[in-house]
């Protein structure tokens, strides 16, 4: 049998695609979908730790985007056990407690049993007279007339070159929050990277009553702002056409030099991105290129606010002396003399020795797309090397230049081409309506 459909990740970008197929009447055995794991949970929602919480409010939990409330309606009933998810800044619940919530919304179609499902990694593709041939990492492969790449955000992979091996004491992998419990009260610990995993580590090591010295090593030297209780933030029409100069002055023109702390600087910030996909879309791929070097940095950490229990948490540690933060980057890591101890080194020449080191430097690179583009399927794009060329309309290109209309791809892997496609409200407006165009054409 070919699959009218495949997709490949097993995350919330495969899901929520999924569901948006279902939606528009897809037969539910026409559709294949490859990857480990609980269909909906990837690496976001995968948790098991009550302590990795989601980073937006429960209102902006978007899967349906005509029911904007739908997830914090949902969780207002049956989330019952979570009296820490009320804040001053609205409900942030659990991970797990969303994976729990996409569990239910795809059981509640009766169909979704009939679905092909293989629990196996995609290896590679190959174009066949049916469409496509995805050979998977146990050698069994499988046809379909059109591909999906949902593969969401890849593990991540120690920043460093030389990188070490697995070892009592090292996380690489940080994201499933199953690690807390193998690290005594008392040790040392280095985080590598000052995001919203960093601050997940953070608040979980809190919570565990951790008392040892924590160290943070990231490039910027500081940590994401606060969620606000921002409201009524009204889309902004940027101005078309654009250059990258123009991009910067839209831009502080409206959000303004204030206190990006201020619930109306996130305010403003909220209305200006509302349309900045659009506008991005517009630039020249060489003006993108240059606002990521000069502003990525600072867009990311202004982007991607804090829940307010993981922000607590790393205040409290920040003012008790227990954590400091280091403005660094981390160049190696290694065994000490003594095995049970790690030696961290330091661009500026310093060496920190430490009982545990947590990697919460980001996501690494999607492995199938690097096989692709390695085998000739697809075309790297011209700045960002490391990801595929892609059409803004989500289909990856040959290296001829010509687009591959029956080869897709969304999710967090093409914010270089659409823009800030990273929450899962942008996500399933992505799913939405590349859904709308798989159904039409199937």
């Amino acid at each position: 049998m070919t699959a009218s459909v495949c997709i490949i990740g097993s995350g919330y970008s495969a899901a929520a695609l999924t569901l948006h197929l279902l939606t528009r009447g897809m037969p539910a055995d026409r559709l294949a979908i490859v990857g480990p794991g609980q269909l909906g949970q990837g690496q976001a929602y995968g948790c098991v730790s009550d302590n990795f919480r989601l980073n937006v409010r429960a209102g902006l939990m978007r899967l349906w985007p005509d029911q904007p409330d739908h997830f914090a309606e949902w969780a207002a009933v049956n989330v019952a056990d979570d009296p820490n998810a009320r804040t001053d800044a609205g409900d942030f619940f659990r991970r797990r407690d969303f994976a729990a919530y996409m569990a239910d919304q795809l059981a509640s179609f009766a169909s979704i049993t009939d679905i092909s499902r293989y629990g196996q990694r995609a290896e590679c593709l190959s174009q066949v007279a049916e469409g496509w041939r995805i050979t998977l990492d146990d050698g069994t492969a499988l046809t379909a007339s059109q591909v999906v790449i949902a593969t969401g955000n890849p593990a991540p992979d120690w920043p460093m070159k030389n990188p070490p091996a697995d070892a009592p004491g090292l996380v690489r992998v940080p994201w499933r929050g199953d690690w807390p419990e193998r690290i005594a009260p008392d040790a040392e610990v280095v985080i590598i990277g000052g995001g919203l995993t960093a601050l997940d580590a953070l608040h979980s090591l809190h919570k565990r009553s951790h008392h040892g010295s924590v160290s943070l090593i990231c490039p910027e030297g500081m940590l994401p702002p606060v969620q606000t209780n921002w409201q009524n933030a009204t889309p902004l029409r940027w101005p078309t056409p654009l250059r990258g100069s123009g991009f910067l002055r839209f831009m502080r023109r409206n959000i303004g030099d204030g206190d990006w702390s201020r619930t109306e600087w996130q305010r403003r910030f909220e209305s200006l991105r509302m349309n900045i996909s659009t506008a991005w879309q517009s630039l020249p791929e060489d003006d993108q290129a240059r606002l990521m070097r000069r502003m990525g940095w600072l867009w990311s950490l202004a982007r991607f606010r804090a829940g307010p229990q993981a922000t607590g948490s790393a205040q409290v540690m920040l003012d008790s002396g227990q954590l400091t933060i280091r403005r660094d980057i981390v160049t190696g890591l290694t065994a000490g003399a003594d095995t049970t101890r790690h030696l961290v080194s330091l661009g500026t020449g310093r060496r920190i020795e430490a009982d545990a080191v947590i990697n919460c430097s980001g996501a690494g690179r999607d492995r199938l797309m690097a096989r692709l583009i390695d085998d000739g399927v697809i075309a790297a794009h011209d700045t960002a090397p490391h990801r595929p060329r892609m059409t803004t309309t989500l289909t990856l290109v040959g290296p001829d230049g010509t687009a591959h209309d029956d080869l897709y791809a969304i999710g967090p892997g093409t914010a270089h081409v659409v823009g800030d496609i990273l929450g899962a409200a942008s996500i399933s407006r992505q799913a939405a309506t590349l859904a709308d165009r798989l159904a039409a054409d199937t």
